[in-house]
C-alpha cells in the first residue's frame, strides 16, 4: 500500500513538473502614431501596468505575456502565439484600447504586464483584476481600478481617480483633485494641489496638500497626518476612537472639544472644511 501511495506522489509531482515546463511566455510590441490629445483605456485580468508621458506623436508599447497550461482548449503556447501575432490593441484616431480580449478561452491563465509610452497629453482609464499599476507624467485625468496591488501615480495635471481591493497608494505631485480608495493599505499622498478624499479600512493616511481645497480622510484603523501650507485657514472636524489629536497651527475651538473629538477654526476658519476620522489611531495636523 505504501509503495503505490509514493508512486501516486512521483506521478503527481511528474505531473505537476509537466505542467510547469508547459507554461509559456511571450512579448510583443506595437507602435501607434497619434496627433493630438489621447485617449487610453487599458484593461488587464492580470499583471503590471506601468504608464509614463514620453515624446509626442506616438503611442509604445511593450506587452509582456504569461500563459499557464490547463486542461482543454488552447495550449499555453499557442495562446502566446496568438497574442504575439494579434495584440488585443485598438485604436480609432486618438482613442487607444489595450487589453479587450474577446475569446474567453483566449483569456483563460493569461496575464499580460504592459510599459506603455505616451504623449504627456493623455487621459488615462486603467482596470486590473491583480497587479502594481504606475502612472507618471500624464495631463491627465487619471482613473485607476485594480483587484489588489499596489498603485503609484505621480506629476498629474488634471484629477487623480484611483481604487484598490488591497494595496500601498502612493501619489505625487497632482495638480487637480483625489479620490482615493484602499479596502487594505497606507496612502501617502504628497504635493496635491485639489481637494483629497482618501479612506483605507486598514492602514494610515498620510497627506500634504499644497492648495486650499476641502479635504476629507477616513481610516478604519491607522494614524492620520496632514500637513498644509503654513497660511491655510479652514474649518476642521476630527474624530478618532482611539489615540489623541494635535494640531500645530493656531486654532478656535468650536463645538466639541476632547481628547477624542475636536471642531475648531484653524487660521480662523474660511471657506473649506477639513474632516478626518479614525477609528483607532493618532491624529495631527501641521
Amino acid at each position: 500500500m505504501k509503495r503505490n501511495l509514493a508512486k501516486l506522489v512521483v506521478v503527481f509531482a511528474a505531473s505537476g513538473l509537466i505542467a510547469l515546463a508547459d507554461d509559456a511566455e511571450g512579448s510583443f510590441e506595437r507602435a501607434l502614431t497619434v496627433s493630438g490629445p489621447v485617449d487610453l483605456d487599458v484593461q488587464t485580468g492580470a499583471g503590471r501596468l506601468d504608464v509614463r508621458a514620453s515624446g509626442s506623436g506616438r503611442v509604445s508599447i511593450h506587452g509582456v505575456i504569461r500563459a499557464r497550461e490547463h486542461f482543454g482548449g488552447q495550449s499555453a503556447q499557442d495562446k502566446v502565439r496568438a497574442l504575439e501575432s494579434n495584440p488585443p490593441i485598438e485604436q480609432n484616431g486618438n482613442v487607444v484600447r489595450i487589453g479587450q480580449i474577446h475569446d474567453p478561452d483566449l483569456r483563460r491563465n493569461i496575464s499580460i504586464s504592459y510599459e506603455v509610452l505616451v504623449p504627456a497629453d493623455t487621459k488615462l482609464h486603467s482596470s486590473t483584476g491583480s497587479g502594481t499599476v504606475v502612472v507618471e507624467g500624464l495631463r491627465g485625468p487619471v482613473s485607476a481600478d485594480t483587484g489588489s496591488g499596489t498603485v503609484t501615480i505621480s506629476r498629474i495635471e488634471d484629477g487623480v481617480r484611483l481604487h484598490t481591493g488591497s494595496g500601498r497608494v502612493e501619489l505625487d505631485s497632482i495638480q487637480g483633485n483625489v479620490d482615493a480608495h484602499t479596502g487594505s493599505g497606507p496612502i501617502h499622498g504628497t504635493g496635491i494641489k485639489g481637494r483629497i478624499v482618501a479612506d483605507t479600512g486598514s492602514g494610515g493616511i498620510h497627506l500634504e496638500q499644497t492648495g486650499a481645497a476641502d479635504i476629507e480622510a477616513r481610516a478604519g484603523s491607522g494614524e492620520i497626518t496632514l500637513r498644509v501650507p503654513q497660511q491655510a485657514a479652514f474649518n476642521l472636524r476630527a474624530h478618532t476612537g482611539s489615540g489623541g489629536i494635535e494640531v500645530t497651527r493656531p486654532m478656535t475651538v468650536r463645538g466639541t472639544f476632547g481628547h477624542h473629538d475636536l471642531e475648531a477654526k484653524v487660521g480662523g476658519g474660511g471657506n473649506t472644511t477639513v474632516d478626518l476620522s479614525t477609528g483607532s489611531g493618532k491624529i495631527r495636523i501641521d
